[in-house]
């Protein structure tokens, strides 16, 4: 019986074939995982190779694919852009969405994965970031949000464009998401339909769901902080009080 996913994996096997001969589909249900070898090739032939395990999600290209680096060659930390638990930080996945023209798997080998692993091998030769690099977690969202959107990285100035965008078309009477109080027909009308047909609403929402999780996370982690400063200045007054006499030929 054919996955119900069956185009997607025939896909992703056509696109191996095509571009990365050395990378085989291992499993398909739910998950079609792909496992090999990587091959960077220059006009000159292959120069350098990976390990990797690509998992593509049935709801690809909504879905970002999760990769890892299977030998040990990328340390696991943030500063070389992996998680703790090994799967690679390639893209921030709704701008890539938003900007690219081809979201296919033959272009997600061909465009983040390749670029991520070629800029691993420059980082290793040189220490720097050839392709430069974004903040990482929340800010790094926020920057590549306001990017997509043309505005500046500001929380509010990205979510009020994005809760119109999420709407199947805004309405020409609603208040313009600039902030000059104009209605949208007489404002930014031709700018909101452009980024419209570049973000559609399905897109939009996405961005919307991630940014509050992001939110989310940053507004636990914060409370957890202040927690634990509290926690640590209590436990230093005990430690200097029970100090004290000793300091004072008390002990």
């Amino acid at each position: 019986m054919r996955p119900p996913h069956a185009a997607l994996v025939a896909a992703v096997e056509t696109a191996t074939k095509e571009h990365q001969p050395y990378l085989e589909i291992s499993a398909c249900e739910p998950v079609t995982i792909v496992e090999g070898i990587f091959v960077l090739s220059g006009p000159e032939g292959p120069f350098d190779q990976f390990e990797v395990r690509i998992e593509v999600g049935p709801k690809y290209p909504s879905s970002e694919p999760r990769v890892f680096e299977t030998a040990g060659r990328i340390p696991r930390t943030i500063e070389r852009h992996v998680y703790d638990d090994g799967s690679c930080c390639l893209v921030v996945w709704e701008q890539w969405l938003a900007v690219a023209k081809d979201t296919s798997f033959s272009s997600f080998l061909e465009g983040p994965l390749k670029q991520f692993l070629l800029s691993q091998v420059i980082f290793e030769q040189t220490k720097k970031w050839r392709f430069g690099e974004r903040p990482h977690g929340t800010a790094g969202m926020i920057e590549a949000y306001a990017e997509i959107l043309g505005v500046k990285p500001k929380k509010t100035e990205i979510l009020s464009r994005l809760e119109l965008l999420a709407h199947p078309w805004p309405k020409g009477h609603w208040l313009c998401p600039c902030g000059s109080g104009r209605i949208i027909r007489k404002c930014h009308r031709e700018e909101l339909w452009s980024l419209h047909q570049r973000i559609p609403p399905g897109l939009a929402k996405q961005m919307l769901r991630k940014l509050g999780v992001a939110f989310e996370i940053d507004a636990k982690n914060g409370i957890l902080r202040r927690r634990l400063a509290k926690a640590k200045k209590r436990n230093l007054n005990s430690v200097v009080d029970a100090a004290l006499p000793l300091r004072n030929g008390q002990g």
